[in-house]
């Protein structure tokens, strides 16, 4: 949810040291600019009653102690998520730890494992807090569009692959047993570019889900891999020797095959292919003819293609897979003067 003043947020503390507890109280509901708006907040000291109450009462966050007596460290919060995630009766919310001690390792470590924010109580001011708060329901709202896009994207997939899938191959099948030279072909070639364009679709639908998990890729062993899946003819493929991007390696596999393919498919047989090292990120280029700089601003746009065989659809996942794993994808020139395609913001492996 987004904070407004005009609302009353519904907060879950859960604290027991008494002086800790009181303070923190003290914050949200006395000490609070009036661009804040105002808290109820329900302190708990045990995280089962915690847990407990997370059924009976409807909150907005949850305050959670790392501190407690019967749980202490990272192992409470995996008791709470572990509660949550094992109810069917309680949502998710935005969860902000506390704790005594200062560790940035355990604060990374906190974040990764689902937590809004880190706070170290003797460092908590009433504007920390409150800033702490706002970010953290934000974020929370953030992520589950995110969560619901996704979902839909799953619907609209299953959509394409099954009850459009089907009719096709009915018709696909029934077009062999017609007997007419003239038309048949033409419904037939039409049925084949229907099918592509449902697989590109689907592709689309998928990779553009964002990418939650990634791990050390070997650009050289997958360009490879990639190369073997296309028809490259008399192409030629070159990588930079040890580059290792992180990536969700499936994505990326996809994402460098489209890229192969379109270079060959309007390149020409006889292109050479570099992939390249950026200093944040990296390159694959070509030596073809190049794309012509008035088409740039459409050529990542889905149904865009200069070849009437083509989808439109190939660049445009490209660059979906690019977002999906959070990087900025640009095109320029080649030093050879062909197309080179440049993605930064990446995680490189040194």
């Amino acid at each position: 949810m987004s904070v407004n003043v005009d609302d009353t947020l519904e907060l879950l503390l859960v604290e027991d040291n008494p002086g800790d507890a009181t303070l923190f109280e003290h914050h949200l509901t006395t000490d609070r600019p009036e661009s804040f708006p105002p808290a109820t907040v329900t302190h708990i000291t045990r995280l089962d009653a915690a847990i407990g109450a997370r059924n009976e009462g409807d909150y907005d966050l949850v305050l959670l102690d790392l501190g407690l007596a019967e749980s202490t460290g990272l192992a409470t919060l995996d008791r709470y998520n572990t509660a949550v995630e094992d109810s069917d009766a309680l949502s998710a919310l935005p969860v902000i730890v506390l704790t005594g001690l200062k560790d940035d390792a355990i604060a990374v470590e906190a974040i990764e494992r689902g937590a809004q924010d880190y706070l170290v109580k003797d460092s908590v001011s009433a504007d920390v807090l409150h800033r702490t708060i706002r970010y953290a329901l934000e974020r929370h709202r953030q992520q589950q569009e995110l969560r619901r896009q996704n979902d839909r994207l799953k619907r609209f997939a299953h959509v394409v692959s099954h009850d459009l899938r089907n009719p096709l191959g009915v018709a696909q099948g029934r077009i062999k047993m017609i007997d007419d030279d003239e038309h048949a072909p033409i419904v037939a070639k039409n049925l084949d570019r229907m099918e592509a364009i449902i697989d590109d679709v689907l592709t689309l639908a998928r990779e553009g889900q964002a990418v939650e998990e990634t791990e050390p890729v070997d650009m050289g062993v997958l360009a490879a891999n990639c190369w073997a899946n296309v028809k490259t003819a008399g192409a030629t493929l070159s990588v930079s020797d040890g580059l290792v991007v992180h990536a969700d390696t499936g994505r990326l596999q996809q994402l460098l095959e489209n890229l192969l393919r379109n270079s060959v498919e309007h390149a020409g047989d006889d292109v050479s292919i570099t992939i390249g090292a950026l200093s944040d990120g990296f390159s694959v280029a070509d030596d073809g003819p190049g794309i012509d700089p008035d088409n740039r601003d459409e050529i990542f746009e889905a149904g865009y293609t200069t070849d009437p065989d083509g989808t439109g659809f190939g660049l445009n996942i490209v660059e979906e897979i690019a977002a999906a794993h959070g990087w900025d994808v640009a095109l320029t020139d080649s030093d050879d003067g062909g197309a080179r395609f440049e993605f930064t913001g990446v995680q490189i492996e040194t």
